[in-house]
């Protein structure tokens, strides 16, 4: 897995303390395989009372920078000579003082039901929130207390890209997920009616069916509304929930590193 995430050029890990189930020491030899930080700011060591990982890492992306916190549940048992502190409480301590040094703050958070529901009871000065912990995905950036939420889900099965367009720095992100969704399915639904036309006008090929005439009206009356609507948005913001099905081409790197992996457990299941 780590190597799969060097290949795919991952920027940042955010620990979770289901990652200590085989030791802090075999943990340890994964993070020096890494070609990027493991990051978590609430994962102290219980005695010192200090971060084991970076508490959170700035990334320099053309002049912005952007500030990535990494936080955690806790676990139903104890890890020895790990404790981990409130998601909430170390947040409200971090990014005060991240804010001074970065434009943007994202928060990785890998939190259970609970500990998700207290986390959107607060209001913190956070941009981005990628949640994971959770079998949920949504489709749409959600806006939680003026944060900006995406889930991709635990399984591995989506991968979520947020872009945005950031015109003046001063104004807020406006998440346009849900319009851009509803103008692509409307600009489908006029494609098909124009490809079936062959070429022909469209007023020329549907004469005979008015009803038809009125959705593809309809339809363009949709578009150019939506349109409109996103031209006024200042810094517009867009989700893509990606499907990692049979649709998306293998990565010959990526296939290889699998197949490597999948002879090592074949040949430890015929030592047994």
């Amino acid at each position: 897995m780590i190597d799969g995430y060097n290949a795919i050029g991952y920027q940042a890990y955010n620990v979770s303390s289901k990652d200590f189930t085989a030791g802090r020491i075999f943990l340890k030899e994964l993070q020096q395989m890494a070609k990027f930080p493991f990051i978590s700011a609430n994962i102290l060591d219980s005695l010192t009372r200090r971060p084991i990982f970076k508490p959170y890492i700035i990334k320099k992306v053309s002049k912005k920078k952007f500030g990535i916190v990494g936080i955690t549940s806790k676990p139903a048992k104890k890890i020895p000579g790990i404790e981990i502190d409130s998601p909430d409480s170390t947040l409200e301590k971090i990014i005060p003082e991240l804010r001074k040094k970065v434009d943007y703050i994202i928060v990785l958070a890998n939190l259970d039901r609970l500990a998700e529901r207290e986390f959107f009871k607060k209001s913190f000065d956070i941009d981005f929130v990628l949640m994971s912990g959770s079998y949920r995905y949504s489709k749409n950036l959600e806006d939680k207390n003026s944060m900006l939420v995406a889930r991709c889900g635990s399984i591995g099965k989506y991968m979520g890209i947020i872009k945005f367009d950031l015109k003046n720095p001063d104004a807020k992100l406006t998440d346009v997920s849900r319009t851009e969704a509803q103008l692509s399915y409307a600009r489908k639904r006029l494609d098909s009616f124009t490809e079936a036309t062959k070429g022909k006008p469209v007023e020329e090929f549907y004469a005979n069916q008015p009803s038809v005439l009125s959705t593809i009206e309809s339809l363009k009356a949709q578009v150019q509304i939506l349109t409109d609507e996103n031209a006024q948005v200042i810094n517009p913001v867009s989700y893509d929930l990606i499907a990692l099905d049979e649709t998306i081409p293998d990565d010959q790197e990526i296939r290889a590193k699998l197949n490597e992996l999948e002879q090592k457990l074949n040949s430890a299941r015929n030592r047994r």
